[in-house]
């Protein structure tokens, strides 16, 4: 059986519509013809819920989305009309598609949560249980707009790694596209110069002509053993004690280890800031928030401060000794733990760390481009000082 959406007309000439589930489309017209209704449209539910589970939004367009309806609430217009209005709207044909599926789910009787669960791709779980948090409370458009905030600092946090990012990463590519045009294109045109003289070729252009064909023949193979390597490393990763052991040893790489740590905590302490201050237990918040850690050794940390929590240990004892935390930032959860304010202090611990990693980011930054542009320039250095030398031995041939 498929659900499917109706609109018809009925005897009494009054527009009805509904759902109902029919062995197939053709069916349910049947059906609804014997039953005196005039058909207008049917749609298969199933497939339209099916077709958009599998599709993503940006996370610009959702930040919109939740600014948008968490307005509308505020102004006193109800949420089934809010959506309609937002569906309206829409550019975004996922997000207009979006908004009218889980419009049927209100009109149907189901809570706003329990219709953004249908879409797992869009919403995501932390969302999903803020909105149910702010439902039970009665606070749906305030919790939106904390919602919307937690998206706008998140945003702004990616974008503001990857713009620091940018430049390094242009400078890399731009090096070795320059690299890979001298050996492929200019040092066979060079080494014709010696061929057509009848001259034997010096040592440093054949080690030139060595690289070109290298690269020509064989430059194929660099990304197949890449592949490789990140396949097994993947197989390897399927085994969880090696994947945290892994992932342990990345967090203490020099300069880029702490980098990392900041960031995965950074974000683990704002999602489980905002749940908590929107009323969702802690223990479910732990939940939440270890599927946002990207990082197995400090999602298993979460885990092991999960179970202790449930023996009745304090988060912040439980963090401590495991050492989740910087020392300072320990003591502002003891803080909330002790006043009642655990999610405004996790929030501020948040920032801090926000605000570590971006000062972190910019020395990275400020230490790669130098040493990019300093590697960049010694390997086509090198290359140009080959040219020369093949060039000067030129003059120590008899004519």
């Amino acid at each position: 059986m498929t659900a499917f959406r109706y609109r018809a007309i009925t005897s009494g000439k009054q527009l009805v519509e509904g759902n109902k589930e029919s062995p197939s489309k053709a069916e349910l017209i049947q059906e609804l013809k014997r039953s005196g209704h005039i058909v207008l449209e049917v749609q298969d539910i199933g497939w339209h819920k099916r077709r958009l589970s599998v599709q993503r939004l940006s996370k610009r367009d959702l930040l919109y989305f939740t600014q948008e309806l968490a307005a509308l609430l505020e102004g006193g217009i109800p949420l089934d009309k809010s959506l309609q209005i937002i569906s309206r709207s829409q550019k975004s044909s996922v997000l207009r598609d979006t908004s009218q599926g889980i419009l049927r789910g209100i009109k149907e009787g189901k809570s706003l949560a329990a219709s953004l669960s249908h879409y797992p791709k869009i919403f995501p779980e932390v969302y999903v249980n803020m909105v149910k948090a702010g439902e039970e409370g009665s606070v749906l458009s305030q919790v939106l707009q904390r919602l919307a905030a937690f998206q706008e600092r998140t945003i702004k946090v990616q974008e503001e790694i990857f713009s620091a990012m940018l430049y390094p990463i242009l400078l890399a590519v731009t090096g070795a596209l320059s690299i890979t045009v001298i050996i492929l294109y200019l040092i066979p045109r060079f080494s014709e110069i010696f061929t057509d003289m009848g001259v034997a070729l010096p040592f440093s252009l054949h080690f030139l002509l060595f690289l070109n064909h290298f690269v020509k023949f064989y430059g194929w193979l660099v990304p197949v053993v890449i592949v490789a390597i990140y396949l097994i490393n993947r197989r390897r990763f399927k085994n969880k004690a090696t994947n945290i052991k892994t992932a342990r040893k990345r967090l203490k790489i020099p300069l880029i280890g702490k980098l990392l740590w900041d960031i995965e905590v950074a974000r683990f302490t704002r999602t489980l800031g905002t749940l908590l201050e929107n009323g969702v237990p802690l223990l479910k918040s732990l939940d939440i928030g270890k599927g946002v850690l990207s990082n197995a050794y400090l999602a298993s940390v979460v885990e092991s401060a999960k179970a202790d929590v449930k023996k009745g240990t304090s988060l912040s004892a439980s963090l401590d000794n495991k050492d989740f935390f910087p020392g300072a930032m320990t003591h502002l959860i003891i803080v909330g733990e002790e006043t009642g304010k655990l999610g405004t202090m996790l929030l501020r611990v948040a920032e801090n760390l926000e605000s570590d990693a971006e000062r972190s980011i910019k020395r990275l930054v400020t230490l790669v481009e130098p040493a990019l542009i300093l590697f960049m320039g010694l390997v086509i250095g090198l290359v140009v000082i080959s040219m020369l030398m093949a060039i000067f031995s030129l003059y120590d041939m008899p004519f």
